[in-house]
Formats: C-alpha cells, structure tokens, sequence
C-alpha cells in the first residue's frame, strides 16, 4: 500500500515520463484533482487529459520535488516545473521560451490511493515567463 508521499513521487514521475495515464491506477474511482492557477476541479479522467495537455505544450516538461511535508495521510510538496513551450497551450501558439514555474501539491491519501490533489501553480508568472503577459513593475 501507497503512502501519500510515494504516492507525490508517482504522480510527478509519470508526469515526466510523459504517462500520467498511469497515475490513474494510484487514483480512487471518484478522486478529484484541482489545478488552482487555472480554476479546473477535474475527475481522474478529466486530469489525465489536462496533464496530457500540459505535456504537449512543453513536451519536455519536467518536475522535481524540492521539498515535502508529510503527515498521516497527507503530503505537501514544493515542485519545480521547468520546460520548453513548443507545443500550443490553451490555444495559444507556442512561444518556444523555457519557463521554470514554482508550485505546491497537496495530495491526500486514503487506503493507498489517491482521493484528492490541490495543485497550486503558478500561472502568472508561466505567462510573464512565455511573454504573453507583461511583467509587474519591480
């Protein structure tokens, strides 16, 4: 049985391994995902799809744990998605710019699967990063 933290490293490294259909096998039936820089709250199959995107927008997208916080049935982890848009993103042409986005998961464990992730992201800084969104003022 999956703990919440093995089951952190699973859901990033399936993601890297450009799988994160794979995941659904760590996932309860009725899990649900959410994607607070973006506003999605998605099924398992609606988040498989939306990582299949995100792949696809930086086919060579890839996440690394920083740091991580776990008790119970819980973990928070700090992740570092770094790639390089060369695919469309939400419909927007692809900008061919590397962008390195900080991010938060909270992901909550129940029996050795998986019944919910919060994924904070941050989008803002993605789009001031691809140059589809100006920089603030320093």
């Amino acid at each position: 049985m999956a703990t919440a933290s093995e089951l952190l490293d699973l859901w990033v490294d399936t993601f890297n391994a450009g799988k994160p259909e794979a995941f659904q096998a760590h996932v309860v039936p009725n899990g649900v995902a959410e994607e607070v820089g973006t506003g999605r709250r998605m099924n398992v199959q609606e988040a498989t799809t939306n990582a299949q995107a995100w792949k696809g927008a930086f086919p060579d997208a890839r996440g690394v744990i920083e740091n991580r916080i776990a008790a119970g049935n819980q973990v928070v982890g700090e992740i570092i998605w770094r790639g390089t848009n060369t695919g469309s993103l939400n419909g927007m042409p692809p900008t061919g710019k590397v962008a390195e986005i900080r991010a938060a998961v909270v992901l909550t464990e129940q029996d050795g699967k998986t019944v919910h992730v919060c994924h904070y992201l941050d989008v803002a800084g993605l789009l001031t990063q691809l140059g589809v969104m100006p920089r603030p003022p320093s």
